[in-house]
């Protein structure tokens, strides 16, 4: 089984992109073996959180055994009632948090140590990407300031997203020697046998898998997972099981 905890759906509007309809987004999971993905509507990234997350619940409704959902909020956009109200008793989700695109410091925000401090009660996982996808035209996070964050809610797992290498790679490698409550991401792991230093280094279960889809090629996700020279078993919990046992815990 192949969870994939990076997705989206919508109108990408730095360049033309096709196929990003949710029916398209299934289409191309059926093609490289994924079998569901937390997907959240590019709406609530870029314009309106409150309606993108209704998008997003609405296309969960629809393909309710491929998609899990993915749903965010702007402190400074309406939304934030509505995010802490299906909180209260949630789906199996995820939050989302997207500091570039809503103008905010992650570690200055009150609304935002609200809802971490809820997804910590209900063990709801909180995905931070440090870039949306991996491509060096787009803006990236200051990872830095995440530290403190993650030691200050140390009940609520956090996913570190799209990290490539380097210095960001030095930052979620800091990040995940200090906080036993992190999980670093796999769609922009993009060094030469990456995955297998990484592995060896905190242990398979320290990884998500996830692939971006449909905004980058959703077949080279699961294809570095499986290429890699680990355990069959390091594998699948890559592909799934610690996804899975996640989600798994959510009150």
């Amino acid at each position: 089984m192949i969870l994939d905890v990076n997705g989206y759906f919508g109108t990408w509007p730095y360049w033309p992109m096709k196929g990003t309809d949710p029916q398209s987004v299934v289409e191309k999971m059926d093609r490289t073996g994924i079998d569901r993905v937390f997907i959240n509507s590019l709406r609530s990234v870029f314009t309106d959180p409150l309606h993108g997350n209704r998008e997003t619940l609405e296309v969960v409704e629809t393909f309710p055994d491929r998609f899990y959902p993915a749903l965010t909020f702007s402190p400074y956009s309406p939304g934030y009632e509505a995010l802490r109200s299906i909180l209260k008793n949630p789906p199996k989700c995820i939050v989302k948090l997207f500091p570039l695109n809503h103008s905010y410091q992650i570690h200055e925000e009150p609304k935002v140590e609200e809802i971490l401090r809820i997804c910590g009660e209900k063990k709801i996982p909180v995905f931070i990407p440090y870039r949306l996808i991996m491509s060096w035209r787009l803006p990236t996070m200051n990872y830095g300031s995440l530290g403190g964050v993650i030691g200050k809610f140390p009940d609520t797992h956090f996913i570190l997203g799209s990290i490539n290498y380097l210095f960001e790679l030095q930052t979620a490698r800091f990040l995940l020697r200090t906080y036993s409550n992190t999980s670093l991401e796999t769609s922009a792991m993009m060094a030469y046998r990456e995955v297998e230093r990484l592995v060896d280094e905190f242990g398979a279960g320290r990884f998500i898998h996830g692939s971006c889809v449909p905004l980058q090629n959703p077949a080279i996700g699961p294809l570095k997972i499986k290429a890699a020279e680990i355990p069959d078993e390091d594998k699948e919990k890559i592909m799934s099981g610690n996804l899975s046992n996640l989600i798994g815990t959510m009150v």
